[in-house]
């Protein structure tokens, strides 16, 4: 299990490490802070040791035919005919900066600093998470890079005073920038703004109303940044001096590393609060937060990289719990068993699709075609007799029946005979006949069905009719399907993805996957689940008709939970080795994704990484 914590429950981690098991915060916070220097350490090894900074951490591949850290394989070279030109996007997530303001199409000088043009133009939209094991990452020194730490006045600035001693003890150059007075800063923080000072390390304060030139000119000249202005506590919106010190941040064309959170993200919600630091690489503490895990906290926080606190988990996390769990491959490997040697057609999953009308017949094929792929041993499309002739005339493995007009539920009916899992709504259309159709199965079929697309939207303002649904039901909304389910835009449904998924949840009382970067699986036992796997380029037309089409090939044979799980991974492992072969995050077409799954199903039961090849 990976847990991923919201503020409270991690402010209850640190609370009950500190009182009940008395590890005192000033020891909490010096390994915190430790972890982080050695993640910042690393990469600062990595950059100057491979040509043109093109290494990449343990856990995060490094550009074809580039070196990484010691002891961790290089990306091989592609083979002649896909090797990218000089400047191309390669699939990979660099050290050098895989966060919103850096990337790989423009290469960062040896010395680790971009120009702002370089730094605007480089962008890698994929935001890899990695636990880091303790004690920490391997480098050597001295480490000969530029550091300029921003703190503020609380913890989170106390844990930037801690990175700074331990740069500054591993022969960096470092100069820390205090947001505040020196007399604000109280506490652990205080214990460890002391020793950083007392040991020789160079400290300018910038209180509200000091000019912000001094910190420009050490950027200008800075190799990282690391932001240590507000962690996981932050809750108010940010403004004024602090909201300057960020905008100075933003602006900078060095390396940003942020401490636990980027300043000025919500930790529960991943919104910005105000102005927000957008980092290239993250350093989290203890455990994953969930705002991290949002598709506007990746893009801020760039690589994830988690450090432990010191702490066995175990029997903190007993006592605080957590708010959500990332799907694993090796969970999703052990439910994907092996075939029975005799099963037959049925027994391998028989699935109706109910989709497609005249114009829209791609939705209903890819949706099959995407079941067939999954496994189903039976997959039957079920359109509106005026489209069913062409229909006819395009598929080959599939079989197809009609729905009459005139006698809608009766043609459900015997369509629906002896099915057991029903995908329904993918250009099934919006017009009174089809909300008939709608009606009648989701709400009346007492089997197993996935409601995507056109089914939704016909439960637009009334989600509550779902809770009355017989049978289960797993919900795939994007982000604008779930608005118009919960009566509010697809914004504000981005604006707090984890407490909308949880109300359709409440409302409806079926499985609800929210789709987008870093899917959400809301379960009605209260449980939530994260996918971290996915790139750009599964936005794709057809892409989400594809998913709809394997879980319900995968719930013929487990549990629901584990179906919608086992879909979500697999879909989003699919647009990742296809970005691999390819080297792009565009072009991939929606019926390429299920040519991908039969191997990927293969591999993660063999307990293979289908990215690494390894064990």
């Amino acid at each position: 299990m990976i847990p991923v914590l919201s503020r409270a429950q991690m402010r209850a981690f640190d609370k009950h490490a500190i009182n009940h098991c008395h590890v005192p915060g000033v020891v909490l916070m010096e390994n915190a802070g430790r972890g982080a220097a050695d993640v910042i350490s690393a990469i600062i090894e990595a950059r100057s040791a491979a040509p043109s900074g093109h290494a990449a951490l343990p856990g995060h591949a490094a550009l074809p035919g580039h070196a990484a850290l010691p002891g961790h394989a290089a990306r091989p070279a592609p083979p002649p005919h896909l090797a990218a030109p000089a400047k191309a996007l390669w699939p990979a997530t660099l050290a050098s900066g895989g966060g919103p303001r850096s990337g790989g199409s423009v290469p960062p000088p040896p010395n680790g600093r971009r120009d702002a043009d370089d730094a605007r133009a480089a962008r890698v939209r994929a935001f890899p998470v990695r636990h880091v094991p303790s004690p920490g990452q391997p480098a050597t020194y001295p480490l000969h890079a530029r550091v300029v730490v921003v703190c503020g006045a609380g913890n989170n600035g106390g844990d930037g005073f801690v990175v700074a001693r331990h740069l500054l003890a591993r022969g960096a150059e470092v100069q820390v920038f205090l947001a505040a007075s020196s007399e604000k800063v109280t506490g652990d923080s205080r214990i460890n703004h002391d020793a950083y000072v007392d040991l020789g390390g160079a400290l300018t304060e910038l209180p509200p109303g000091a000019p912000l030139a001094p910190l420009e000119a050490a950027l200008a000249e800075a190799d990282l940044v690391v932001d240590a202005l507000f962690g996981t506590g932050l809750d108010r919106p940010i403004e004024g001096h602090l909201a300057d010190v960020i905008g100075v941040l933003n602006t900078a064309t060095c390396l940003c590393i942020a401490l636990d959170v980027p300043s000025g993200l919500d930790a529960d919600s991943g919104a910005p609060l105000g102005a927000a630091v957008q980092a290239d690489e993250t350093v989290t503490f203890g455990h994953l937060k969930i705002g991290l895990l949002t598709p506007e906290g990746a893009r801020l926080a760039g690589n994830v990289h988690v450090v432990d606190l010191g702490v066995p988990d175990r029997p903190i996390l007993a006592e605080v719990g957590h708010v959500a769990e990332v799907i694993r491959k090796e969970t999703v490997g052990a439910s994907l068993r092996p075939r029975e040697a005799s099963v037959y057609k049925h027994q391998a999953g028989n699935v109706l699709v109910i989709a497609g009308s005249s114009g829209k017949l791609g939705a209903a094929l890819l949706t099959a075609r995407a079941a067939m792929r999954t496994g189903a041993g039976l997959v039957t499309i079920c359109t509106w007799a005026d489209a069913a002739p062409a229909m006819e005339s395009r598929v080959v493995e599939l079989m197809t029946t009609s729905i009459d007009p005139d006698r809608i539920a009766a043609s459900l009916d015997g369509a629906l005979a002896g099915r057991r899992a029903v995908a329904i709504g993918p250009g099934l259309g919006l017009d009174e006949r089809a909300r008939a159709a709608v009606d009648h199965v989701v709400l009346g079929w007492d089997g197993l069905k996935v409601v995507d697309a056109d089914a939704l939207t016909h439960f637009a303002g009334r989600p509550e009719a779902l809770a009355t649904a017989r049978g289960r039901l797993v919900l795939t909304p994007h982000s604008g399907e779930l608005g118009r389910l919960l009566g509010r835009s697809a914004r504000a449904v981005e604006e707090d993805r984890f407490g909308a998924v949880r109300e359709a949840v409440a409302r409806t009382g079926a499985i609800v996957l929210l789709k987008g970067a870093r899917t959400v699986i809301a379960l009605p036992d209260g449980r939530m689940l994260i996918c971290m796997a996915g790139n750009p380029a599964l936005a794709t037309a057809g892409s989400g008709d594809v998913l709809t089409g394997m879980i319900a090939a995968l719930l013929c044979s487990m549990e629901p939970s584990a179906a919608v799980s086992a879909g979500v991974l697999i879909h989003a492992l699919a647009g990742d080795v296809w970005r691999a072969q390819t080297g792009s995050d565009r072009g991939l077409l929606a019926s390429e994704i299920a040519e991908l799954v039969p191997g990927l199903i293969a591999a993660l039961a063999a307990g293979v990484d289908p990215l690494s090849g390894q064990v």
